[in-house]
């Protein structure tokens, strides 16, 4: 028998729960390890806080030939580290369909002799502002207008690191030129204000301009349209902005400027998520009934651009129609049950009336 001051013998007791768990952490380890190896490494990204703020951008200027100018461009280091910059000239292009603008990875050859700047290479620390002189020396047989891209980057990229991948940072800042020179010409041509579709349950109503550049100079329009009830209508529903970023055109092009009419009542509405999807809702804000869309409306365009000596005006129209048929059908049913249902209500009452009513015996 054990004496009463004899301990009792704990490791004999603990002895189980340590063995499970010990197993338990063993397969906790295995499916760590299994988990790690088995899933797809992603490469990592390197870190890399590259930000630069340009004024002017774009750079739009008029020049006279055979006169050396010079323009100002000021550079702002937004990171965190000094950056070793270079600037260099870059062609550009514009897509027909899209739109969308390719840089080129060569200097444009008529540029190339007459475009210079005060630092090819410079170094800016963070926070600070460099100013950056672009000399500009047209020759006297110059052309009408001249447009490329004025390309800053590292001087020398970081090498990437094993495994990762390295983002390149640069800003491009698109440089228009117009030439002041006999024969200049500023000319656009709307060729059609059109909307996406001629009928819309709800809005928005997708208006597009397209305006077609003529001349050989670029050119800078701007205006409104205005969405009227009817085509008489004096005072306009809504005025939305035409080329509200004071885009250019250039010679030779033509860009198509889109906005959107999305005042009213239900509207739809789109969002994008985070892989993405677009979806497509209907928003049913009560506080905006009284802009309830239903009928013909008339958008009509009224632009303007500067030929060198006066503004120009743009003007065209074009009508749609905004019947939200859910909402009307809903409303007819309504009504025909209303209809029935009183009319029943109605025979049913003469019926009980006329059976009151004593008949007069026959002869």
């Amino acid at each position: 028998m054990p004496s009463h001051h004899e301990k009792p013998n704990t490791m004999t007791l603990a002895s189980p729960r340590r063995k499970i768990a010990k197993k338990t952490l063993l397969v906790l380890l295995a499916a760590l390890f299994l988990a790690t190896t088995l899933l797809p490494a992603r490469p990592a990204l390197a870190a890399d806080d590259f930000s630069l703020q340009v004024s002017p951008s774009p750079l739009f200027e008029t020049l006279k030939p055979g006169i050396p100018t010079q323009l100002e461009l000021k550079i702002r280091n937004g990171g965190t580290k000094a950056e070793t910059l270079k600037i260099e000239p870059r062609s550009f292009s514009v897509e027909d369909t899209s739109e969308k603008v390719k840089l080129g990875d060569s200097i444009p050859p008529d540029i190339a002799q007459w475009v210079s700047f005060s630092n090819p290479t410079f170094t800016i620390r963070p926070g600070e502002w460099f100013t950056q002189n672009v000399r500009v020396a047209l020759p006297k047989d110059a052309g009408f207008s001249y447009s490329f891209a004025l390309l800053i980057s590292r001087k020398d990229e970081p090498k990437a690191v094993a495994g990762s991948r390295l983002l390149k940072g640069s800003v491009a800042v698109f440089t228009l030129l117009n030439v002041d020179r006999p024969g200049a010409t500023r000319k656009l041509d709307t060729a059609s204000l059109t909307t996406s579709r001629g009928f819309y349950e709800y809005v928005p109503a997708t208006l597009h301009v397209k305006i077609k550049n003529t001349g050989n100079s670029i050119v800078q329009p701007y205006g409104d349209i205005y969405i009227q009830r009817g085509a008489k209508d004096l005072e306009p529903l809504d005025t939305l902005r035409v080329n509200e970023n004071r885009g250019y055109i250039l010679p030779g092009t033509t860009r198509t400027l889109t906005t959107e009419w999305n005042k009213g009542f239900p509207r739809y509405e789109t969002t994008v998520d985070s892989n993405g999807k677009t979806s497509r809702k209907t928003i049913w804000e009560w506080s905006k009934i009284p802009d309830f869309r239903l009928g013909r409306y008339t958008a009509k365009l009224v632009a303007v651009y500067n030929d060198g000596h006066r503004d120009v005006p743009i003007m065209s129209e074009v009508s749609f129609w905004v019947i939200p048929w859910k909402i009307l059908l809903g409303m007819l049913a309504v009504a025909l049950l209303l209809f029935f249902g009183v009319g029943a209500s109605i025979r049913k009452i003469f019926s009980i009336v006329r059976s009151k009513i004593p008949r007069k015996p026959e002869a």
